[in-house]
């Protein structure tokens, strides 16, 4: 089995409002990508995903060119992993 990788991701620019999330989420689903994302008070989204790190390189580039609004920045920050019994099993919304 090939090992995941936990990223968080802090997501910038015009991305409130425009469907982001759930553009987010189906890129998530397609990659095969668990995890969640969820809106910031201060107007940037939040992602946490969980999954091989080559996918989540390939997610990275899919959430600057295949979502709506308008990314600024993406701030990448590893984060620990966590056992399997308490990884996600899917790609929620959170609100």
């Amino acid at each position: 089995m090939e090992a995941l990788t936990a990223r968080r991701y802090l997501v910038s620019g015009f991305v409130q409002g425009v469907g982001f999330r759930w553009a987010t989420a189906r890129l998530a689903r397609r990659f095969g990508i668990t995890g969640a994302v969820r809106n910031r008070p201060d107007g940037s989204v939040e992602i946490d995903a969980h999954g091989a790190p080559e996918v989540l390189a390939r997610f990275e580039s899919a959430l600057r060119t295949e979502t709506p609004g308008r990314v600024e920045s993406i701030l990448t920050d590893s984060v620990q992993e966590t056992s399997p019994a308490e990884r996600p099993n899917d790609f929620r919304i959170a609100r």
